[in-house]
């Protein structure tokens, strides 16, 4: 069982500074904005808006913000019950670095985390298990996937900026062949062994998390965002936003509202 020992979403001023110390407790971290360094195991990280860095208990660390900007991020400590080595990298004991294909969807589930940390809902130590091993085994998926041949992460990648470059509009598996001159099943075989997910939930992924973000930071109605992102109808925008946030487009406003004014 994961067990968490706290979640939160810190805002960094310049100057801002870890020192040197044994991590007690697991910790996984996703850059929202600016940069910093991160000093593990000997080696020196840049971290920058997007990257993800996973640090086992026991190891060595420290960190510095820049001296002018400031930089955000979201941060969770944890611990692991009942030795629980579900997924690989909470069995090597080593750090992970990376910047995930994922980095908008693991930033919306841990939004979700943080809000249900400061909410305590009813069976919120199984939600908190569910999450953090869901974004764990993402991260620790995708940073496996940097093994795959070469010819096969450029054409995933290739992929991804097409959806990143078109993500409002009708995206078809003919179109994104078309894009890489390959046929449909070979794209669709490949992006999958890359990034551990299917074209279709990335592309969801994607314009949820621009929907999220349009939520909170516009004057837009939730019909004028689905129809803004491409979707067909508002009730299909609707079960695309809870199935991938875990809440309706306007809880999820409602509550990352009050998590702010929190």
């Amino acid at each position: 069982m994961i067990s968490p020992i706290a979640v939160y979403f810190e805002r960094c001023e310049p100057d801002w500074i870890v020192p040197r110390n044994i991590t007690t407790n697991h910790i996984l971290l996703l850059v929202t904005d600016g940069s910093f360094t991160y000093t593990v195991g000997g080696d020196e990280l840049e971290l920058h808006r997007g990257d993800v860095l996973y640090v086992p208990e026991g190891l060595m660390r420290s960190a510095r913000g820049g001296q002018r900007d400031p930089h955000h991020m979201y941060v969770a400590h944890f611990r692991l019950q009942d030795n629980d080595y579900s997924i690989p990298l909470l069995q090597e004991r080593e750090y992970r670095y990376l910047q995930p294909f994922s980095g908008d969807y693991l930033k919306t589930r841990f939004s979700l985390l943080t809000q249900h940390w400061l909410r305590k809902p009813a069976y919120y130590e199984t939600i908190y298990h569910s999450i953090l091993l869901e974004m764990l085994s993402i991260v620790n998926g995708e940073s496996d996937s940097r093994n795959v041949p070469t010819k096969s992460y450029s054409i995933a990648m290739q992929i991804q900026d097409y959806i990143l470059n078109h993500s409002r509009e009708n995206i078809t598996i003919a179109a994104l062949s078309q894009n890489v001159q390959r046929t449909p099943n070979y794209i669709s075989t490949i992006f999958r062994q890359v990034t551990g997910q299917t074209i279709t939930q990335y592309i969801q992924q994607i314009r949820i998390a621009e929907a999220c973000n349009m939520l909170i930071n516009s004057q837009m109605t939730v019909g004028e965002i689905s129809e803004y992102l491409g979707f067909c109808e508002q009730s299909y925008f609707n079960k695309v936003f809870k199935k991938v946030t875990g809440l309706p487009p306007s809880a999820y406003l409602k509550e990352k509202t009050k998590m702010w004014r929190g």
